[in-house]
């Protein structure tokens, strides 16, 4: 079973801004990307197999709604 976990979209991070040749640093927040790999289960031959289709780079939440729009817009499933 699938399970759909929020996990953060945006993070603390340190941005350096450069103007006119001086420097500032400012504590803000950042958004957070991170691959997700989709694969697809099916049978072959009797047998169980897991295929992966791809990875892709996200923000984080509706990993599950990504990966199904994701499979359709490619043809995989119907």
């Amino acid at each position: 079973m699938l399970f759909n976990v929020p996990e953060p979209t945006a993070a603390l991070g340190a941005i350096e801004f450069r103007i006119d040749g001086g420097t500032t640093r400012k504590v803000d927040y950042v958004a957070v990307e991170e691959p997700l790999e989709v694969r697809v289960v099916h049978f072959d031959s009797g047998r169980l197999v897991t295929s992966k289709v791809a990875v892709t780079m996200r923000t984080p939440g509706d990993d599950f709604e990504l990966a199904v729009g994701f499979l359709h817009s490619e043809g995989v499933i119907r």
